[in-house]
């Protein structure tokens, strides 16, 4: 069995910023509030991006278009509740040390997404992009782009439970459409050449996972803060003898403690193989059952039929 350890990166850009409010302004947070912190910079691996020329629409309790992206860091005090913010405009990604020179990423968070700010709160807002590593001699290891699945859950329909039964925390899911990302900065892989199998196990850093759209206020307060900061076993394997085959193990996100289970069921793939026969760990497309589970409320169940695996 050989170990590997994957050295990757991510940014974490909160890209918000509102109206004129100032790099040094200092909100003023009324009954009922809740406060946003607003970098727009970055660091990752040692070095500093800022989001340039996006816009955002913010939808909610409070509506706001947001048209100022030029200050490093802003807050911004809004009504507490569930939001919806939508990314748009010519965006680009710079390193502040070049202005003007765009670096290649890729936006991998829902867009829209869905967030909450409690009553007094101060909540950080995160669109996450992945950029790719520039290897030198000097640093002597290679950082690449951190992984990262993406797809959108179409659920089926769901019923109003029976009188005197629990409430259930996804009934508003019904026959809604929610993108998804579960998002990894670093992950160790292991190979292993065993049952005529050649199988790669991907053990991941701690994820962020969001979740976009219309999403209900008690799924972001009760199910998506129990799976933040989880790691996850990704599986893949490839047959060593006969017709080539490979495929991917289920895909569980899961917090034991409180109840909380996000299950990916993936449909059978060509993954495809590297010079030694093991699957080869690049991005690639996936259609999954997808499962949803939390507390005491029934399962509700989905499809996914536009999935993205990127394992580095």
């Amino acid at each position: 069995m050989q170990g590997l350890k994957w050295f990757v990166s991510a940014i974490a850009l909160l890209a918000l910023a509102c109206g004129e409010v100032s790099e040094s302004s200092t909100p003023v947070i009324r009954e009922g509030e809740g406060l946003l912190e607003l970098p727009l910079v970055s660091t990752s691996a040692g070095r500093s991006y800022k989001l340039v020329g996006a816009t955002f629409a913010i939808t909610g309790p409070q509506n706001a278009t947001i048209t100022d992206t030029s200050a490093e860091s802003v807050s911004l005090a809004l009504m507490a509740g569930t939001y919806s913010i939508q990314m748009n405009g010519e965006w680009h990604v710079e390193r502040t040390d070049a202005p003007g020179v765009t670096v290649p990423v890729t936006l991998v968070s829902p867009n829209p997404m869905a967030f909450t700010l409690g009553e007094g709160e101060t909540r950080p807002v995160r669109f996450l992009f992945k950029v790719p590593g520039d290897a030198t001699a000097d640093v002597g290891i290679s950082v690449d782009s951190g992984g990262w699945i993406s797809g959108t859950i179409d659920f089926g329909p769901r019923y109003q439970p029976p009188p005197g039964a629990p409430p259930d925390i996804f009934t508003e899911l019904s026959e809604k459409s929610i993108p998804f990302v579960i998002s990894f900065e670093s992950a160790t892989v292991t190979r292993s050449n065993e049952y005529s199998t050649k199988d790669v196990q991907i053990q991941t850093s701690p994820v962020t996972f969001q979740l976009g759209g219309a999403v209900p206020a008690v799924v972001m307060q009760q199910f998506v803060p129990a799976l933040q900061g989880r790691s996850m076993n990704l599986f893949m394997g490839a047959y060593s003898s006969g017709p080539s085959a490979t495929f991917l193990g289920t895909i569980l996100l899961e917090n034991v403690e409180q109840h909380a289970r996000f299950e990916l069921n993936p449909q059978p793939i060509s993954i495809g193989v590297d010079s030694e026969g093991y699957p080869l760990l690049q991005s690639f497309p996936f259609t999954a059952n997808a499962v949803f589970s939390g507390g005491s409320s029934p399962s509700i169940y989905g499809d996914v039929s536009n999935g993205t695996l990127s394992p580095k």
